[in-house]
């Protein structure tokens, strides 16, 4: 009588935890692909300072009027239960104008506005993520990318009674561009919800030192 109530036991046991089981396991089959729209703040290129003239040129002040902040588009293919590869791209902008002066005494400078800037990036990068822990209502994941930014500025420098006071664009307007390796590291995300969740990144990079959106996985 021990022998068939312990069988007994181990086929409801069994029966009970297969079908969860190829139900958790059908959930990752059926879902390995992830997007992601995302937008950070105090990207490298931000925290560094923008490469060209503008707001480094010696007597200028950098007033921002617009900035967006880095935008990315990810994709991701799962291609184990936690490794994923994935193709970003994205842009971060800056517009502004350059003026000389004391902007706490007078928001145009003392002299007025002197000149104006538009700073543009545009990256294109691989991925590669491990998630630490892995389930269907959250995740717990660090990445690294690595690619190329192509980046852009263009000046313009206004001429009035104090143009030979300031310093002189090599050109005007001035437009300079360039091609660098672009680098993210993120050791900390977080992402919560199943289909349609939300998540959190903290790194260092192209998508800066903090940055979150919206994630689709299917």
């Amino acid at each position: 009588m021990k022998l068939p109530a312990f069988l007994l036991i181990i086929m409801a046991v069994l029966a009970y935890t297969n079908p969860a089981n190829a139900q958790h396991a059908d959930w990752y089959i059926d879902q390995h692909n992830e997007f992601y729209l995302q937008e950070g703040i105090a990207t490298f290129e931000e925290a560094n300072g923008w490469e060209g003239l503008g707001s480094n040129m010696s007597g200028y002040i950098s007033m921002p009027r617009l900035r967006t902040g880095s935008l990315f588009i990810t994709y991701r293919h799962f291609f184990i239960d936690r490794f994923a590869v994935g193709l970003t791209v994205g842009i971060d902008n800056e517009e502004g104008d350059l003026s000389l002066g004391d902007p706490k005494h007078n928001a145009s400078g003392v002299d007025g506005i002197s000149g104006h800037y538009d700073v543009h990036t545009y990256t294109i990068s691989l991925e590669a993520l491990w998630a630490y822990k892995k389930e269907q209502q959250f995740m717990f994941y660090g990445y690294l990318g690595m690619g190329i930014t192509h980046y852009e500025d263009y000046y313009s420098q206004d001429t009035g009674w104090y143009y030979y006071r300031i310093p002189s664009l090599p050109s005007n307007p001035y437009d300079y561009q360039e091609f660098h390796y672009a680098i993210q590291v993120t050791p900390l995300g977080f992402r919560f919800g199943r289909t349609i969740a939300g998540f959190l990144e903290l790194g260092f990079g192209y998508k800066g030192f903090i940055s979150g959106g919206i994630s689709a996985r299917f």
